[in-house]
């Protein structure tokens, strides 16, 4: 069995852990994710060029679309004869089928002023899209071992260990490791939200629709909406917002008829028990 390739983590410095701190926030706007990826970045290729001598231009930057532009971007000046390859990576949650669309040309067979392959993903969770992305680049090079660099910004361990097995990747660098993926696929301290939207800010919507609680008029919306946050799927809650932004939805299936009647006996007991507790209060 092959060797593992190495994973460098940066050193944890009280302004690593800011910048995690940040990314992490639930408030963090687009501008500053961006800007808080962009310093990460530069710290990553850092230590990938004190690892690896020969990490000079030219390379081949692989952006995992949509969330690592942004490191593609913060690539440029320390790496600045990169050229750009785009991988777009669809998984569906809770599954671990990855479909990899390039839209483009691929990386193999390389051209001439190619350099090295370096792939871009700012979050690694289960490491399904990575290994899939390795695997693909893999057969395509007409198996060329330890030939790619990864290169992320927050990876669950195990998540690490799967990328670094992958027999094409020469190393991998991520800025820290999460203490570990959740069974719905989200690390672990959350990052609070979708990376995505946090980066780019939410889908805009037609049709009324929200990303957002509506919180009612004379409500404190501060504690509204950290409330809500907390109870949401991507926060490690068990609840989604509905699309008007009106309430907070949870789908819960039963084994059986008599298991359901239950379940509804004790809400409506709960809730008869918090409207008589408030009435009384009047």
């Amino acid at each position: 069995m092959a060797i593992p390739a190495p994973i460098i983590e940066l050193p944890q410095t009280p302004t690593l852990t800011n910048l995690m701190t940040t990314f992490c926030s639930p408030s963090s706007t687009p501008k500053i994710m961006q800007d808080t990826i962009h310093t990460l970045t530069h710290e990553i290729i850092s230590a990938a060029k004190s690892h690896d001598q020969t990490l000079q231009s030219p390379t081949t930057m692989v952006p995992i679309l949509r969330g690592a532009l942004p490191m593609f971007v913060a690539a440029q000046p320390p790496l600045p004869a990169s050229s750009c390859i785009l991988a777009r990576c669809s998984k569906m949650k809770g599954t671990q089928d990855v479909v990899v669309d390039w839209l483009g040309r691929r990386p193999f067979p390389p051209e001439s002023d190619d350099g090295k392959i370096v792939i871009l993903d700012t979050i690694i969770a289960t490491g399904d899209t990575v290994v899939k992305l390795c695997e693909e680049l893999w057969e395509m090079s007409g198996e060329q071992r330890r030939s790619v660099v990864v290169l992320c910004v927050y990876a669950a361990p195990e998540a690490l260990e799967r990328v670094a097995r992958c027999p094409v990747v020469e190393y991998v660098v991520v800025g820290r490791r999460a203490e570990r993926c959740d069974e719905r696929g989200y690390l672990v301290p959350y990052t609070n939200g979708d990376i995505g939207d946090k980066i780019y800010g939410g889908v805009w919507r037609k049709q009324g629709k929200t990303e957002e609680p509506v919180v009612a008029e004379g409500e404190d919306v501060e504690s509204v909406l950290s409330g809500v946050q907390s109870l949401l799927v991507e926060n490690g809650g068990l609840w989604k917002l509905t699309e008007d932004g009106l309430a907070i939805e949870r789908k819960i299936q039963f084994s059986g008829f008599k298991e359901a009647w239950v379940s509804f006996a004790n809400i409506g007991l709960i809730f008869g028990s918090a409207l008589t507790r408030t009435t009384r209060g009047l």
